[in-house]
């Protein structure tokens, strides 16, 4: 084999390594703060997405592998009240911080 074949083939098999490790990364996470006994609600209303959460006595959230897109999150406190709906961006491999 030529060196050019030789390298032409070394860079096809690199690649064909590399790309499958990129196409998983398809998603990233949504993290906040909240009060005990809050419920967080994502969705993206296009693809039908929706994860809810209840936070625990820390107050803090993390919901990972949320594919890439624009999310709704509504906060329903304990007591029944209703915070104005937030939109947010998730973007690849990051934590979108709702505030």
């Amino acid at each position: 084999m030529s060196r050019h074949k030789f390298r032409f083939v070394a860079a096809l098999l690199v690649a064909a390594a590399v790309a499958p490790a990129a196409a998983q990364q398809s998603s990233g996470n949504i993290a906040g703060d909240g009060k005990a006994g809050d419920v967080v609600r994502v969705e993206r209303q296009e693809t039908g997405f929706v994860r809810e959460v209840k936070l625990d006595a820390d107050g803090k959230y993390r919901i990972p592998r949320v594919p890439t897109g624009i999310y709704v999150v509504k906060v329903t406190h304990a007591d029944g009240t209703v915070e104005r709906p937030q939109e947010i961006r998730v973007q690849v491999g990051t934590t979108t911080r709702v505030k």
